[in-house]
């Protein structure tokens, strides 16, 4: 039995030679069943490739607009527009598919989309935007990637779509500072009013001063300025004593003599609404003529001295433009080498188990003609 092993031993080797060349021999007689595969293969990518639309793609890139952009929404106190305030609101605004779907409206003839096309969806698989949140590094770029088919001009479709939501951004936020200002002028008028009131119950104040002093002037017969001491001298019955009732040493007011006080009053009287000027009044005022001349500026549209230096593209104003959009030459699908490629491996695979396949169900068919 010993023998018999070593004589098997020595006889696996060979049959693994024999199966090997077999095997080759096998491929060799079959290689019209390989071929014929590889080519069905290739007659099925060709088709494909004829069939499917190519698809391109093209990329906007940008990133946060200098602050002096927007350096004439930051001229007044209460408002400010940042940098990324623009960028953020251009990035959501891109995102959004009202905002594409009315920018198709005016420019349907644009586009290459099926009628019967779910413009929803459509934007959906066209569209991929990156960059509204900050990567790891915290550097900021926004990053808009449009796929179009054949026959459409997809990178001027993306710049204009850009352009168009870019100028609705600027208006919308010359919007916010208009808002803004329109508040200020509001509370501005309301200080303005508050101050005029003040400096009023001020004279009034005066005004009821000058009663007092006018009725005690004429008991007391004062009919023009005096001293207590040139008082007493004129009254020499009377004995003058005279305390400074405000601590501070001053004359009581009908001291001043009822001529002056009544000129006084009288002229108070005709001028209790006028002239009503104070520090603080003045600054206002000043304030307010300023955001009043800024609000005529704005509903006139002639925004441009603070506009001064800005560019003239809307996309550039909101931000600062890395790349436009630009024609790609080869299409991103379908990648008509790499289809081919795996048309001859798939085919070829293929091929192979058919010949197998078939000197498998050979070899049966022999066996059970033996038995």
């Amino acid at each position: 039995s010993m023998a018999t092993d070593m004589e098997t031993q020595r006889v696996r080797p060979e049959d693994d030679e024999i199966d090997l060349a077999q095997l080759v021999n096998l491929l060799i007689d079959g290689w019209q069943l390989i071929v014929g595969a590889v080519v069905a293969a290739l007659v099925l990518a060709g088709a494909y490739l004829l069939l499917t639309t190519p698809q391109y793609e093209a990329t906007f890139r940008a990133s946060p607009a200098a602050s002096s952009n927007f350096s004439g929404m930051n001229l007044l106190s209460g408002f400010s527009v940042s940098p990324k305030d623009a960028y953020t609101t251009l990035g959501n605004r891109l995102s959004s598919f009202q905002n594409f779907e009315r920018y198709v409206e005016n420019h349907r003839d644009d586009f290459e989309i099926p009628d019967e096309a779910s413009l929803a969806r459509v934007f959906a698989n066209r569209f991929e935007i990156a960059g509204l949140t900050s990567d790891v590094s915290g550097s900021t770029e926004l990053s808009l990637t449009y796929r179009y088919p054949e026959g459409e001009v997809g990178n001027e479709n993306l710049n204009g779509y850009i352009e168009a939501t870019a100028e609705r951004v600027w208006e919308e936020l010359k919007n916010r500072f208009a808002r803004a200002n329109q508040a200020q002028i509001a509370s501005l008028n309301t200080r303005e009013d508050v101050g005029e009131d003040k400096l009023i119950a001020e004279r009034q104040h005066r005004l009821f001063a000058l009663n007092n002093a006018i009725n005690t002037a004429h008991a007391l017969g004062i009919e023009s300025p005096t001293t207590p001491q040139e008082f007493g001298q004129l009254n020499p019955e009377k004995e003058v004593i005279y305390a400074s009732l405000s601590g501070n040493g001053a004359l009581p007011l009908y001291f001043m003599g009822y001529q002056t006080l009544e000129a006084e009053r009288k002229t108070l009287k005709n001028q209790m609404q006028e002239g009503l000027s104070n520090g603080t009044l003045r600054n206002t005022r000043e304030e307010l003529n300023r955001r009043a001349q800024i609000a005529a500026m704005l509903n006139k549209d002639s925004f441009y001295p603070l506009e001064e230096g800005v560019s003239n593209y809307p996309d550039e104003r909101v931000v600062n433009v890395i790349e436009r959009a630009y024609p790609e030459d080869d299409p991103v699908k379908p990648r008509t080498m790499l289809v081919l490629a795996l048309a001859v491996v798939l085919g070829g695979m293929l091929g192979v188990m058919a010949v197998f396949m078939r000197a498998g169900m050979g070899a049966v068919l022999r066996q059970r003609r033996a038995t």
